[in-house]
């Protein structure tokens, strides 16, 4: 009996580690976040990480996406700009197979990932959760209970 609540704790806090959160206490912030799908084939994902301002240079940003709270994609980026504490990552959206849907609507969109700084084993993890306003999106066709 104790091992089976031993793997269901395991099991229902492993689901919930797989959806982004509200933001936590993080010494990175997600500042601006834009996803847009223009067609139903491809999309482009942009967001900022406002970071502390005696961090060292970015090396990276490995992040994950969820749309809807279904996981959609996964990337390693490097940081394309930095102004003073400011990166700014843009990435294109690959969506194949998908239902899309053209129009005008809000889009709950999940982000989380961590900032590689260059120092082995020291990594700024970010968490953010919102509705965003999109044109065009993606219909993930995947059963929800």
């Amino acid at each position: 009996m104790r091992r089976l609540v031993a793997l269901l704790s395991c099991v229902l806090v492993g689901c919930a580690a797989r959806k982004p959160g509200s933001p936590q206490a993080s010494a990175v912030m997600v500042g601006e976040l834009k996803v847009d799908f223009p067609t139903r084939e491809r999309g482009l994902l942009e967001f900022s990480l406002r970071l502390p301002a005696d961090a060292p240079p970015v090396q990276a940003v490995s992040w994950e996406l969820f749309l809807e709270g279904i996981r959609f994609g996964a990337g390693l980026d490097s940081a394309q700009q930095r102004e003073g504490a400011t990166v700014t990552v843009q990435t294109p959206l690959v969506s194949r197979h998908l239902s899309w849907r053209e129009g005008d609507a809000m889009l709950e969109v999940g982000l989380r990932g961590e900032v590689d700084v260059g120092i082995p084993g020291e990594r700024l993890p970010f968490r953010e959760r919102r509705e965003v306003p999109v044109h065009g999106r993606p219909m993930l066709n995947i059963p929800v209970e």
